[in-house]
Formats: structure tokens, C-alpha cells, sequence
């Protein structure tokens, strides 16, 4: 069965290590428990800290990135069961909370700062891929191969509609801990 993947996207005002940037680098472990935790969560790129490498590929930039803002991107590539379980973890909880709050860390961006498309069941997707997949996104608009939730399609690359009242309830399963 195909599953959505999705990547975040965003430029950090400062570096990680600055007091302005403190707020959200502290929200991620337990951004990621919640997303783990999540209806219809599958799996997530890892960093090795011993590394630096992340679990699915080479972090590598956009074209439209300027090269002075690359140490200051933050991005995150997960895959999920549905569209609706995404937005549901997504706008919702502790993420939805960053969300709200991202004005405060991040660059007011000027592409998109997420990305989602479909992929098979047997796909782990890279960053070179999410990273392509921004670009065509920030160059065409949405389209079946890379969309957001405004406009979103489904994996056999129709227009559809996001089921807003079955992400309410996921929103709420998340809550109560399913």
C-alpha cells in the first residue's frame, strides 16, 4: 500500500548552538517521541551523532537555497500511512505548538517549507529525493509528484481532498494516547 512521505523544510535565524535557536533544537527529542507515537507514523531519517550522517542519505540543499543559509537548515523526512495522519501530528500537540512559535526561529521562507508526495510500500525515501521534490514544488506549484495540503492528491495522482474531520479525530486518538 503507498505511503506518504514528507519532508520539512526551514532556515534558522541563527546557528544551533545560539540562545535564539535554543527553543526549538530543545523541542526535538521530544517532537520525535510524540511523532513516533503517533497514529499512523511509520518510521523517520535518524542522525548518528558520533556521525552526523542521517539514516536515509546525504543532507544536500536546494538549488534556490543561497549557500550562506545552508548551515542553518533544519529539515525533517518521515513516511506515514495517510494524509490525514501527517496533518493530524502536524498541526496539532507539541509540533503544532513549534508551528505556531516558528516565526520566533525560523526565516519567513520564501518556497515552500514542506513538501509531501506518495511513495510504494517498498520505498524509503532520501534526501536527495525530498530535496527534488521541494524544488519542483517551489518551481511548479503542486502536482501529483510533489503537493502540500492545500492541494493535495492521492497515490494514484488525482486531486483530492483532505477527510479534515478524520484528521480531527486522529488529533484526538493522538491525545488520549490511542
Amino acid at each position: 500500500m503507498p505511503r506518504i512521505a514528507f519532508m520539512t523544510f526551514g532556515v534558522l535565524y541563527e546557528s544551533r548552538a545560539h540562545s535564539r535557536s535554543k527553543g526549538f533544537i530543545d523541542r526535538i527529542p521530544a517532537t520525535y517521541e510524540v511523532a513516533q507515537q503517533s497514529e499512523g507514523f511509520i518510521d523517520r531519517s535518524h542522525l548518528d551523532l558520533e556521525t552526523g550522517r542521517h539514516s536515509w542519505g546525504e543532507l544536500v540543499c536546494p538549488r534556490f537555497l543561497p549557500d550562506e543559509l545552508h548551515p542553518n537548515v533544519a529539515r525533517t523526512l518521515t513516511l506515514w500511512q495517510s494524509l490525514e495522519s501527517v496533518y493530524a501530528f502536524s498541526y496539532a500537540g507539541l509540533h503544532g505548538e513549534a508551528v505556531n512559535m516558528r516565526a520566533q526561529w525560523f526565516r519567513r521562507p520564501e518556497f515552500p517549507s514542506y513538501v509531501i508526495w506518495w511513495v510504494a510500500d517498498d520505498h524509503v525515501p532520501n534526501f536527495i529525493e525530498s530535496t527534488a521534490r521541494l524544488e519542483q514544488l517551489h518551481a511548479n506549484g503542486p502536482g501529483p509528484h510533489a503537493f502540500h495540503f492545500r492541494r493535495p492528491f492521492d497515490a494514484e495522482g488525482n486531486p483530492t481532498a483532505l477527510d479534515r474531520a478524520l484528521a480531527k479525530a486522529i488529533v484526538a486518538r493522538n491525545a488520549k494516547g490511542r
